[in-house]
């Protein structure tokens, strides 16, 4: 059997197994729509706003409402304000949702573990690597563009499969079998085009006016607010009483993350701008951490440290905006300590245009979806920042590259 169809025949399976698990294989039996599922899950993870559901779902705003109050009638979402905007109403999971949801992920992982005992453990990571190249979803931001992009597009287009002859329908199998058996590959492999070939360095001011701080503190509210700040990872490369330095806190949100997550940690907060640093000092103090908080206005390219202060030097967001990133990460190693850690993340320029359109439609305003643009043509590639890292003293780096963004580890 060729590689298209062979595909086609398991992953058909995969579907239905998983649609009977969900139940949605049941008719009118089953108490949920594909539709109530979708919200179930979306709200599961993140309280999803009533006026973004009908878009959600590509449905009309009644219908929407009909799905959420059928949800709600059942015993499953409930309804709640937003503590930030009274104005907003989200959906929420009730506890008859959670349990719903838990017992079917039971099956569902309960189904995979058992598909995956079948092959040794090294062609486990190799089949669950292939499967995430293969749908282009590595985590949940991609599977949310990935899913946008699909219910847009219905797809990429179609082969034809359509054929006549003699004034008869050809059956699947044959016109399937012509296509194939000749050529198991009639197509080229998918380049992804660069949003951005060529850099544009974006302000070395920082953000200066107290309307743009504003709004950009909402952005990263609720980027922290969905778990998108990488505080977790940041965590990991973290040790007791570490002396923390961040590059560009900005509002602060990933700094103060960091300390509340962490035991015995300090934070210096190197900022350039006056207005973020009021914000961020603001912020601290809502998070009860400004006795292991400080924030110090001043330029990257020359910080006011004496040598060897720091443990740990991270920033997120801020290295596109840096005059010269060669200068910056040479005064990282300097105030850094010996057996210091470094982890610097930040955008790509070559991201992919469908994760390009979902990151930038996911900001609130036209101001902020401009400035998103700008970082993106600001960012760095992957093969430059590794040409800056090479010309710094580190005793290791490394570099990962993600669908939306880079990582920067690296230890003096």
């Amino acid at each position: 059997m060729d590689p298209t169809s062979h595909l086609r025949l398991s992953l058909g399976f995969v579907a239905m197994a998983i649609n009977m698990l969900f139940g949605t294989d049941r008719g009118r039996k089953n108490l949920l729509s594909p539709g109530a599922i979708e919200i179930l899950y979306t709200s599961y993870f993140s309280p999803v706003c009533m006026g973004d559901i009908a878009g959600m779902l590509g449905i009309t705003p009644s219908s929407a409402t009909d799905l959420v109050n059928y949800l709600e009638r059942e015993g499953f979402v409930c309804r709640v304000q937003d503590p930030d905007n009274r104005r907003v109403i989200r959906v929420v999971p009730a506890e008859k949702g959670e349990l719903w949801l838990l017992e079917t992920e039971e099956k569902i992982y309960g189904f995979l573990e058992s598909c995956l005992s079948r092959l040794p453990e090294n062609e486990r990571y190799l089949f669950a690597d292939f499967c995430s190249r293969f749908t282009g979803v590595e985590d949940e931001m991609t599977f949310i563009t990935e899913l946008t992009g699909l219910k847009k597009e219905r797809g990429v287009g179609k082969i034809p499969l359509v054929t006549y002859e003699e004034g008869r329908l050809l059956r699947l199998e044959e016109v399937v079998d012509r296509r194939y058996q000749r050529d198991p590959f009639p197509f080229s492999p998918k380049e992804i085009p660069v949003m951005f070939e060529t850099r544009v360095p974006e302000t070395v001011d920082g953000i200066q006016d107290e309307i743009t701080v504003a709004g950009y503190d909402i952005m990263q509210r609720g980027l922290r607010d969905a778990g998108h700040l990488p505080v977790d990872d940041l965590v990991k490369q973290t040790q007791p009483g570490d002396k923390g330095l961040e590059i560009g806190p900005g509002p602060g949100y990933y700094g103060l993350e960091w300390v509340k997550n962490s035991d015995g940690t300090t934070l210096t907060g190197l900022e350039i701008s006056p207005a973020m640093i009021r914000l961020a000092t603001e912020n601290a103090v809502l998070y009860d951490l400004n006795e292991r908080v400080r924030y110090q206005e001043g330029n990257a390219l020359m910080m006011p440290f004496e040598d060897n202060q720091f443990s740990l030097a991270f920033s997120n967001g801020s290295l596109h905006e840096w005059e010269d990133a060669g200068a910056v990460f040479s005064e990282i190693h300097r105030v850094l300590q010996a057996g210091g850690r470094v982890m610097v993340t930040d955008l790509r320029r070559d991201l992919s245009p469908e994760i390009f359109a979902f990151m930038q439609g996911s900001c609130k305003s036209e101001e902020i979806r401009k400035g998103f643009e700008t970082s993106v043509c600001a960012a760095y590639k992957k093969e430059e920042l590794e040409e800056i890292l090479s010309k710094i003293p580190f005793s290791s780096t490394q570099m990962i590259a993600h669908p939306y963004g880079l990582v920067v580890l690296a230890r003096k």
